[in-house]
């Protein structure tokens, strides 16, 4: 049996390889559950909303934003792509707030 860093690293070798493919959003039906939960406890991959992820670094502090700055508008344009294929747009004044 390989031990346990040995398992974390074929995971994020999993990881990379969606990140390879430019996918920055992580549906929970992308990598297996061993793929993501390894990940997922030991920092790597840090879950937005119910069964979408975002890879992250494990050092960074609590609340730290930048990575999901950074991520946000590839995370929106796969979410809504893949909720509402091509029929959605986000242009200015849809967000806005009320007075």
């Amino acid at each position: 049996m390989a031990p346990p860093h040995e398992k974390l690293a074929e995971s994020l070798a999993a990881l990379k390889e969606l990140q390879d493919q430019r996918i920055v959003a992580i549906r929970s039906s992308n990598p297996s559950r061993t793929h993501r939960e390894r990940p997922l406890k030991g920092g790597f991959l840090q879950e937005v909303m119910k069964g979408w992820y975002l890879a992250t670094n494990p050092h960074q502090r609590q609340g730290e934003t930048t990575g999901w700055y950074a991520s946000f508008w590839d995370f929106c344009a796969s979410y809504l792509s893949d909720r509402f294929g091509k029929d959605w747009c986000i242009a200015p004044g849809t967000l806005d707030r009320p007075s």
